[in-house]
């Protein structure tokens, strides 16, 4: 280690110890995180609510960096502790990848403290709603996981290569474990992702269309109407009514 950073923990240690400030304490933060893990949203908030000696560590030298870097450690634990709850691994990364983008561009530190405790509750959430299922299967959710990163151009007959048994056997499986067939549970999945761009993003009805793979626009508002009782232009004029 060098000379300077070992000189710098030591004198740290040193002034805690003359100041008697330490850190948060450890079980504090293994209470959030097995919250997480369970999928104890009710927990995880008497948690965040806890008053407790000591305080958060410092890890920049500029106050906003130092929140928005504590921060991006929060997230980090949070996403790591919702994967051993049982979500998807990817589904855990890309909420993380955009909680910290979001962290990134506040300039208001108690923003960033709530948006912290906010994400920290989302992860407990999908952890919640993962665990509604108790019954899982290796095979199915080795499918999932690979539509989930394939969705915008998912091939049925890749899906059965990549959890190595045929496709009679897997659709079986998905109508025990998901109650519906694998190519149900892609369409479903598909029209999902379509609500999300819908709201949140500017692309063109047309775009997210062809973005995931629909044969034309005609039938990819046929498929959403089915799952939402609403056609795309529909959804998206109902969500800019509530934004509004």
């Amino acid at each position: 280690m060098e000379e300077n950073l070992k000189r710098n923990i030591v004198n740290k240690i040193f002034d805690m110890q003359e100041t008697e400030i330490c850190h948060n304490p450890y079980d504090h933060e293994q209470r959030k995180l097995f919250s997480i893990e369970s999928g104890d949203l009710r927990q995880l908030r008497r948690c965040q609510k806890e008053k407790y000696e000591g305080r958060l560590g410092r890890v920049a030298d500029e106050d906003l960096r130092n929140d928005k870097n504590i921060a991006i450690i929060v997230i980090t634990l949070a996403s790591r502790a919702a994967i051993r709850g049982g979500i998807s691994p990817e589904l855990a990364f890309t909420m993380a990848d955009n909680y910290i983008c979001d962290i990134e561009r506040q300039k208001d530190k108690k923003v960033i403290a709530k948006k912290a405790e906010e994400y920290e509750e989302e992860f407990a959430r999908q952890v919640m709603e993962a665990k509604k299922s108790p019954e899982t299967n290796h095979y199915v959710e080795k499918a999932k996981d690979y539509i989930y990163k394939h969705l915008h151009n998912v091939d049925i007959h890749r899906v059965w290569e990549e959890t190595g048994i045929n496709g009679d056997y897997l659709c079986r499986l998905f109508q025990k474990y998901e109650g519906c067939s694998v190519e149900e549970y892609i369409r479903k999945e598909k029209i999902k992702q379509a609500k999300e761009l819908l709201q949140y993003s500017n692309y063109r009805i047309q775009e997210i269309s062809e973005y995931l793979s629909f044969s034309n626009q005609s039938s990819f508002t046929k498929c959403f109407k089915l799952e939402t009782g609403m056609t795309p232009k529909e959804f998206r004029k109902s969500c800019f009514k509530q934004t509004r």
